[in-house]
C-alpha cells in the first residue's frame, strides 16, 4: 500500500505544530503560568459533578486562551521580524495581541466562576486537602514546581531583552 505524498505532509504538519507549541512553552513565560492554572482547573473538576457542557465550556477556555497565547507568541515574533527599531505601530500590534490573551483570560475566569464557584465544593476540597500531612506537602511541592515552571523553566533573558525594546 503507497501513501501518498499529501498524507505524509498533512503527517508532518502536526511535528510542525508540536513544535511550536514545544518553542512557545519554552520562551513565554505567560503560556506556561496559563499551562500550570489549567491544570489546576482540570484538577480541581474531579471535585465536582460538572454536566458534559460545563466541562465543555471549562476546555473550550482553556483551549482559548493557550491558543490566543500561541496567536500573540507569532504576532510578537511576526513583529519583531519586521522590525527591531521602536515603532508606534508594531507597539501597537503587539499591545493588541496581548490584550486579546487577556480578554479570553477574563472571560475564562468569568465562566469557570460561574460554573466552579460552590462553598460546599470548596470545604470538601479544604477538608482532602488538609486531613493528611502528605496533601499538603504535596500541594506545596507542585506549587513551588509551578512557580520554578512559571518563572525558571525556558528562555526567558532573550524575550525580556525583547519586550523593553518595543
Amino acid at each position: 500500500m503507497r501513501i501518498s505524498k499529501s498524507f505524509i505532509r498533512f503527517l508532518k504538519s502536526f511535528g510542525y505544530a508540536a513544535r511550536g507549541i514545544a518553542s512557545a512553552v519554552r520562551t513565554e513565560r505567560n503560556l506556561r503560568f496559563h499551562l500550570g492554572a489549567a491544570a489546576f482547573v482540570i484538577w480541581i473538576m474531579r471535585f465536582y459533578d460538572l454536566t458534559g457542557a460545563e466541562s465543555a465550556v471549562l476546555f473550550l477556555c482553556i483551549g482559548g486562551v493557550i491558543g490566543a497565547e500561541l496567536f500573540n507568541t507569532a504576532a510578537e515574533n511576526l513583529v519583531d521580524l519586521v522590525t527591531k527599531d521602536r515603532n508606534d505601530i508594531a507597539k501597537k500590534a503587539k499591545d493588541c495581541a496581548s490584550g486579546a490573551v487577556l480578554v479570553m483570560a477574563l472571560v475564562s475566569v468569568i465562566c469557570g466562576v460561574f460554573i466552579l464557584w460552590d462553598t460546599a465544593v470548596f470545604a470538601h476540597i479544604w477538608t482532602v486537602m488538609t486531613d493528611k500531612v502528605w496533601r499538603i506537602a504535596a500541594f506545596l511541592a507542585l506549587l513551588l514546581l509551578w512557580l520554578w515552571f512559571v518563572f525558571c523553566f525556558g528562555d526567558n533573558k532573550d524575550k525580556e531583552v525583547n519586550d523593553n525594546e518595543q
